[in-house]
């Protein structure tokens, strides 16, 4: 046995050492500075790839680990694997060590002549029983190099993120998704020459959903910029003659069913190029800035219709696809969505309130399987939108939709719709901000900061807030402001009214401790984090952030540990 542990503490011993090479390897690419203008991408796809080796290495190398190959000789054998998969990574640098160009051939710092590219990589070889021979961090540091064959290079990453999926595929697949979300807050930014190579360096190792961040992320900040730009003009060109708005639609393009305009409704049904369609209405409390705004308004609608119509599938948000938008008056707006696919034509969508409301026997409450799936589906699109960088600003049950399953008239909880999109807006500071209107019933899935009469600007950790709710009342399914009597075994609540502290004061003191009993531990502390207002305190620590990605990522970061990942792996 003492042999065995001695043979297992000698792997682990190796595959640290050569994973350290591996890592070491990469920062001599991505020491590279003065990479030309093409070459970009490149970069950005090594910064991808080390980033996903870390991150698994965090995972997977902790000393936690490292004594479980104590343990056995199937963890034994795991590792033998991560040394083969390593030793593979650490062969691919150095069949491509003729991509070193000469040193400062175009960046005009002294070279190494006196040291072939086979020469650099062969300093960097690995020794068992001793460190390599020369720090290749240090040497990156004081010697710059360009890129040679671009080909080479191309196939040299591929490489890596082809042994990179390998290591994840060691690894769960809550833990492989986990990882992916972390990937995309790392990456996500508002520097639009950034988001290119990244959409540039994505498409050549088929990260699709980097792709689709990096596309949708460039329109919100290019359609911000022209907004911002659109804002500081005279405003005499009225919003409907506006030119450039692309999905604009106009009535008469639509076959309705029933009243075309907003009353006492919300959303119209009518098929556009026969596919059924759902017109969401919108206004907000106060038009003013639209009256005076039309161009910048008229701009916001397009920037947000762009971004609707973008491909997001990969990126796990429930929205429904916008084919265009269309104009009740100057200040209302609608938004027409595609229904999903294979719904029948014309079938209107139930909402997450109307379910809540109508509770009456035990047999309308869903399985706790489908109210878990319901709970990931929505915590994941909320999370994905606010990564994108733009805030929703109005998650309520009302806006939470839901159709049935194909050939069924069985509702699929598993793919909520989130719409309601029409007062949201890019995550910018300065940026200007609606607000929805005032309504008793729906001011309870509001933070208290954002209420009627409140002049506090919208945080990210308000929309979490608001989801919090949402995933309580999933929890107990039942309205969290319900005033009513109804049979069954869950607890009532107490009444509602219009104290902007209601949620502190009576369900985070009470109801939400039942949900331990209805969901689990773990689902219960997720709700409980997003109802805390701890996330708030991110955004009052501005000074401790270099830049608004920054804390961003920060928030993000907190937001998949305390309730995304946590979410994920409630089950029934």
């Amino acid at each position: 046995m003492a042999d065995g542990v001695s043979l297992g503490l000698g792997v682990v011993s190796v595959v640290l050492q050569t994973y350290h090479a591996v890592t070491s390897a990469y920062d001599v690419y991505l020491a590279v500075k003065d990479f030309p203008t093409t070459y970009r991408e490149l970069r950005t796809a090594f910064m991808v790839e080390r980033y996903r080796l870390e991150s698994w290495g965090e995972k997977m190398l902790s000393d936690v680990q490292q004594k479980r190959v104590e343990q056995g000789q199937d963890n034994l054998a795991l590792w033998k694997l991560f040394q083969a998969v390593f030793d593979a990574m650490w062969n691919a640098f150095q069949e491509s060590s003729k991509t070193l160009e000469d040193f400062g051939h175009i960046a005009g710092v002294p070279g190494s002549s006196d040291m072939s590219d086979l020469q650099l990589l062969e300093s960097m070889q690995l020794s068992v029983n001793s460190p390599p021979k020369r720090s290749v961090l240090g040497l990156a540091k004081t010697i710059k190099f360009v890129v040679r064959d671009k080909k080479r290079m191309q196939h040299l990453v591929k490489d890596l993120c082809y042994w990179n999926d390998s290591l994840n595929g060691m690894i769960s697949g809550l833990e492989q998704a986990s990882a992916r979300r972390r990937l995309r807050v790392h990456f996500s930014t508002g520097d639009i020459d950034q988001l290119q190579h990244l959409r540039a360096a994505a498409a050549l190792l088929q990260h699709r959903d980097l792709e689709e961040l990096a596309s949708a992320r460039t329109v919100i900040e290019k359609g911000y910029w022209k907004e911002e730009s659109l804002a500081s003009q005279p405003q005499a060109t009225p919003a409907a003659t506006t030119p450039g708005a692309d999905f604009r639609l106009e009535m008469s393009q639509l076959d309705w069913q029933g009243l075309p305009f907003m009353t006492d409704q919300t959303r119209a049904t009518a098929t556009y190029k026969g596919e059924s369609i759902i017109v969401d209405w919108r206004l907000c409390r106060d038009d003013t800035w639209r009256r005076q705004n039309p161009k910048a308004f008229r701009q916001r609608t397009e920037n947000l219709t762009k971004v609707l119509n973008s491909d997001l599938k990969t990126l796990n948000v429930g929205v429904l696809h916008c084919v265009g938008y269309l104009d009740q008056s100057s200040t209302v707006t609608g938004y027409a969505f595609k229904a999903p696919p294979d719904t029948i034509p014309g079938q209107k969508p139930t909402s997450l309130h109307q379910l809540l409301t109508n509770v009456f026997k035990s047999s309308d409450v869903p399985d706790l399987g489908d109210r878990f799936e319901l709970a990931k589906a929505l915590v994941s699109t909320v999370f994905e939108i606010l990564n994108l960088g733009w805030l929703h600003k109005n998650i309520q049950p009302k806006n939470v939709l839901f159709w049935p399953k194909p050939g069924t008239n069985e509702l699929d909880y598993g793919r909520p719709y989130l719409v309601g999109f029409d007062i949201s807006r890019p995550n910018q500071p300065g940026e200007m901000s609606e607000k929805p209107l005032a309504d008793p019933v729906d001011d309870i899935y509001r933070h208290p900061l954002y209420r009627a009469h409140t002049s506090h600007a919208f945080l990210p950790s308000f929309d979490m807030y608001s989801l919090g709710i949402i995933l309580f009342e999933i929890g107990m399914w039942r309205n969290a402001g319900h005033q009513g009597q109804r049979r069954g075994s869950r607890p009532n609540l107490e009444t509602h009214d219009s104290d902007p502290h209601y949620i502190e004061k009576v369900v985070m003191t009470g109801p939400v401790m039942d949900l331990k009993r209805h969901m689990g531990a773990k689902y219960r502390d997720a709700v409980t984090a997003c109802l805390s207002k701890q996330f708030d305190s991110i955004w009052d620590r501005e000074r401790e952030f270099d830049s608004p990605e920054a804390r961003l990522q920060c928030f993000q970061t907190e937001v998949q540990t305390r309730v995304m990942d946590v979410i994920a792996m409630c089950s029934a």
